[in-house]
């Protein structure tokens, strides 16, 4: 006779909590009305711009010129007249893997870290776009039909994105390749190098800033690539150093942004923290990650200025100086993005540097510097002493009359600076007197300590090296230590970077070659012409 089978042993059924239910329908219930209250709203158009074929032929200048208008909405767009678009085949199949992010969309206002996707080539990645595209629209009944325009198409995709966003009504991810490297994956301008909008030579040109910092910086002075899908996204950032930024869509279909103006940057920082208090707490540095894009109405309703606007291929969006800016993609695309940096720039990038070291002094989380502050305020003041020295006769010739010295000094000054030197030249000398001040107040806080002086000190062909503690580029000088030679820090944090204390004796400060009072006395001699 056959042995009874054993009961399986089961879990006890859960206690129905008719009231806890009854409490998450509810929420529910809320929660989508209020998205559906929100996305009934309309956020405003940003700006767009029709440059003349003429205007069109010097980009900086036509940037700089719309900026004093375009700068209130945080980006705007840039349309090409007719014939004028760069003439690229791109992307094309070089059958290198790329790796992707892979975004989870109903999670993208929680503040959680990206996963790792697939690799793929371009061929994979595309038919990978272009399949999820198409048979999502197809399921969620979302395809373009007939008399429905391109615009009320755009803004049926919109309203799905933010659904899935704040509801989580779908389970939807994606895989994103963003910042790809150029030099490795090519780059679109590659096959246009007399394109005036070329990124490679962007940062080149006579009213770029950045053309001082003499070293390649990917995604800075090099452009980055991005191949997108249907609802893959951008977080919510400001770029590094507050710099501009300028994004070309090579082709595919549209990306929607939106851009936050500088001036309602602090409201925009108290709107995110008010939605995710924990998390900020626990994670300080969430803006600096990439990973949270906060719905754009909600902004709207906490009183944020946000404005949007859709870029299609051939066109150009340009984002301003510490704004917010953020979104999403339509389907497959391909763009490209590099920074970028005008005379105008030069007081966001003293309040970046402000910025970060603040977050650092209340330990708030700090953001990595890419490149060095002061080193780039020390070229462009050498700049200007290379126009004196290319007219020291003509300068010379002056000397003895105090009024004809400085007018020689000012017609030269303007006549070969790019830019107008007027609010240039005063300005440099504020930040650059400031960085000095800084450098020479610590080094006599660190008298004693053996210092050193390294004429090769110059990183004329590469970034400086990065403080141990504040990530900061420390370019006059920085401090070692024997007992940790793996570690550098700014003269600041000369005592935190090992265990030895303030009475370490295997310290030493290493000085670059570089004259600090003598750059200083040279760019308020010109001030003083101006």
């Amino acid at each position: 006779m056959a042995s009874a089978r054993p009961k399986r042993a089961r879990a006890p059924p859960r206690k129905l909590d008719i009231e806890a239910d009854d409490t998450d329908i509810r929420r529910a219930i809320a929660l989508s009305l209020k998205h559906q209250k929100r996305t009934e709203a309309s956020i405003p158009e940003a700006p767009v711009y029709y440059p003349t074929a003429e205007e069109f032929q010097d980009p900086l200048g036509y940037i700089s010129k719309i900026t004093p208008e375009a700068e209130q909405y945080g980006i705007c767009k840039i349309v090409p007249p007719e014939g004028s678009k760069p003439r690229t085949s791109y992307p094309k199949e070089s059958g290198l893997a790329f790796p992707t992010k892979r975004q989870k969309v109903q999670n993208l206002q929680e503040g959680k870290p990206f996963g790792t996707g697939k690799k793929y080539t371009l061929q994979e990645y595309q038919d990978y776009a272009e399949a999820f595209r198409t048979s999502y629209l197809r399921e969620h009944r979302l395809e373009r039909e007939e008399g429905c325009s391109e615009q009320e198409h755009h803004r049926r995709l919109e309203k799905e994105f933010w659904k899935i966003v704040e509801t989580g009504c779908r389970d939807v991810t994606v895989d994103y390749a963003n910042d790809l490297n150029s030099s490795k994956f090519g780059s679109g301008f590659d096959h246009d190098p007399e394109c005036k909008w070329n990124m490679n030579t962007l940062h080149q040109k006579p009213q770029s800033l950045l053309k001082e910092i003499q070293c390649e910086i990917q995604g800075v002075t090099k452009p980055w690539v991005y191949l997108g899908s249907l609802f893959t996204s951008f977080c919510w950032h400001t770029e590094d150093h507050y710099l501009y930024s300028l994004n070309y869509m090579h082709k595919g279909h549209g990306k929607t942004w939106y851009g936050v103006p500088s001036s309602n940057k602090e409201k925009f920082d108290l709107a995110m923290k008010s939605f995710m208090p924990k998390r900020f707490r626990k994670n300080p540095e969430l803006l600096y990650q990439l990973i949270t894009l906060l719905n754009p109405f909600y902004c709207q309703d906490e009183g944020v200025r946000v404005y949007h606007t859709v870029q299609k291929a051939g066109e150009f969006v340009v984002t301003f100086p510490n704004a917010y800016h953020g979104g999403f993609s339509h389907g497959l695309n391909c763009a490209e993005a590099v920074n970028f940096a005008l005379p105008e720039w030069l007081p966001w990038g003293a309040k970046a540097m402000q910025d970060y070291h603040e977050k650092m002094t209340r330990k708030g989380g700090k953001r990595p510097d890419v490149f060095a502050h002061d080193q780039l305020l020390y070229h462009l003041g050498a700049m200007l002493s290379k126009i004196v020295l290319r007219n020291r006769d003509k300068i010379a010739s002056k000397q003895r009359d105090p009024k004809l010295l400085n007018s020689c000094i000012k017609e030269v000054v303007c006549d070969e600076l790019p830019f107008d030197p007027k609010a240039f030249v005063p300005r440099l000398l504020q930040d650059f007197s400031k960085s000095a001040k800084h450098e020479l107040h610590y080094r006599k806080w660190l008298e004693g300590v053996k210092m050193t002086s390294n004429e090769g000190m110059s990183y004329s062909n590469a970034k400086p090296p990065q403080c141990w503690v504040c990530k900061n580029m420390p370019y006059f000088s920085h401090v070692q230590c024997k007992n940790h030679p793996e570690r550098m820090t700014c003269p600041q944090h000369a005592f935190a970077q090992c265990d030895c204390g303030v009475d370490c004796k295997g310290l030493a400060v290493v000085v670059s070659k570089y004259g600090i009072q003598s750059m200083q006395n040279l760019i308020q001699s010109i001030t003083k012409t101006l």
